[in-house]
């Protein structure tokens, strides 16, 4: 065989390796080292659950009431933290606020604080409108899809079965159509009666990129293991999952409240301060 075929060979030889290995490497699938594993504990009773969720994975020094003042609702009442990494500064903060059954006590609030505030509730019978100077209401819910949904409120507390539908949105097509992609919003507020398990669903599995831009998550949980449902179909074992999830995307639980049947619960982005990179 001659010099040339000889070098040939060896080059397709070589190049048939190298091939295969790079086959193999991918079909592998060898993880990207930046990706963090979520893993969290098998969920065996309600007091597991209910120790999870009322304790406290990081602090606050400095806490402000948003709402619930005098004659408002006590379930108007949400906390905020203003501590120096929240960098929450008048004119340049941004409030999502979902739900609001006609009690705009956190809103006002929000606002003098000196932040914009975008207010969504389907359920009022009220159009979408500019309320004050800062403070802008749209006619429309957010869940896990684009269109329309049952969701609302219930006269009844423990009454989670909405009958009506009404004109919903995902939270990603929201911040796009507010122009805020690639904003930090400083606190996101969810009082949406059990939506929030859609939301927080459609957020960990289609949108975990959003996330990193929310500095604080205020929603009031609608769980029924103060009802003593535990079984296969109960909302704690839903939620469950969800909080740990949060939990390996950086959120750690700041303040935990129960109120009734409810439970208002606030979780901080652990890195909150830290400028944002692609």
């Amino acid at each position: 065989m001659s010099t040339s075929r000889k070098f040939t060979s060896y080059v397709t030889i070589v190049g048939l390796i190298c091939l295969t290995s790079l086959l193999v490497t991918v079909d592998r699938r060898i993880p990207n080292p930046q990706e963090k594993r979520c893993s969290f504990p098998v969920l065996t009773s309600t007091a597991q659950y209910r120790q999870y969720i009322s304790s406290k994975q990081t602090t606050c020094e400095n806490w402000a009431q948003l709402g619930g003042w005098l004659a408002a609702p006590k379930d108007g009442r949400k906390m905020m933290c203003l501590d120096e990494r929240f960098d929450i500064q008048a004119g340049k903060c941004v409030v999502l606020s979902f739900g609001v059954n006609n009690e705009w006590s956190f809103e006002d609030d929000a606002e003098k604080l000196g932040c914009k505030v975008y207010a969504f509730d389907p359920t009022m019978g009220m159009d979408d409108h500019q309320r004050t100077p800062n403070i802008q209401f749209f006619k429309l819910g957010i869940s896990d899809v684009e269109g329309e949904k049952k969701i609302g409120m219930n006269p009844v507390a423990t009454d989670f079965n909405f009958h009506k539908a009404f004109p919903v949105d995902r939270y990603e097509n929201i911040v796009r159509r507010l122009g805020l992609e690639g904003r930090v919003i400083d606190i996101v507020k969810m009082d949406i009666e059990l939506s929030e398990l859609d939301v927080l669903r459609d957020l960990l599995d289609d949108s975990p990129h959003f996330l990193r831009n929310i500095n604080q998550l205020s929603i009031e949980i609608h769980h029924d293991y103060l009802l003593g449902d535990f079984g296969p179909n109960s909302t704690v074992r839903k939620f469950w999952p969800l909080y740990h999830r949060l939990r390996c995307h950086g959120f750690s639980i700041m303040n935990s409240k129960v109120n009734l049947y409810w439970q208002e619960v606030v979780w901080g982005r652990d890195t909150a301060g830290i400028p944002l990179t692609e």
